[in-house]
């Protein structure tokens, strides 16, 4: 076995930081089903609203968010189910998220307008954006180094098949011979 690289290790930690914040997220959606539906649930997506200026201004600090759950194990949007913890700190449920978002969803940027037909109109305030919902168990620094020399030996293999006049060569120079290049 590969001993894991610093950058191994690095790469690990951030990806434990995303997981930890990821399955944070989950575990909300899943704590708003359960309050609002009962037992069963499991989280789908993630619908956020963000500030229509975020690429100016870099924030993206949700407005509002709302969870798709489904029941069972098949994701069926039939079947799908949206659930909100309101500003009042209730939990609401709905069949669209529109219901859910309200009027935010058609609130006037304050000063931006786009032209229509002629005529100035306000664009809308916030975006909607939206995300799979998954619990993330990220890769230990061992297993991402096993990972990069599977990679690594798929690649040589590859490229040794692609040559076969100096596929013994290749295979002979290994993942030593991708890092000469």
């Amino acid at each position: 076995m590969t001993k894991p690289t610093s950058e191994d290790i690095r790469n690990a930690e951030t990806r434990h930081a995303i997981a930890e914040q990821q399955n944070a997220e989950y575990r909300e959606a899943q704590s708003l089903a359960l309050s609002a539906l009962g037992p069963g649930w499991t989280p789908w997506m993630k619908l956020v609203l963000i500030d229509s200026d975020h690429r100016r201004t870099g924030n993206t600090q949700p407005v509002a968010t709302v969870y798709k759950v489904h029941p069972g194990e098949k994701r069926l949007t039939e079947n799908s189910v949206f659930v909100r913890r309101m500003p009042d700190g209730r939990v609401e449920r709905a069949n669209c998220y529109e219901t859910l978002f309200g009027d935010l969803l058609k609130e006037a940027h304050p000063s931006r307008t786009v032209e229509v037909r002629g005529e100035q109109v306000p664009v809308r305030k916030y975006e909607l954006c939206w995300s799979s919902l998954d619990l993330y168990r990220p890769r230990s620094p061992e297993a991402l180094a096993a990972a990069r020399e599977n990679g690594e030996d798929r690649a040589v293999e590859k490229e040794a098949v692609s040559t076969p006049l100096f596929a013994e060569q290749i295979r002979a120079e290994g993942p030593a011979r991708k890092q000469i290049r």
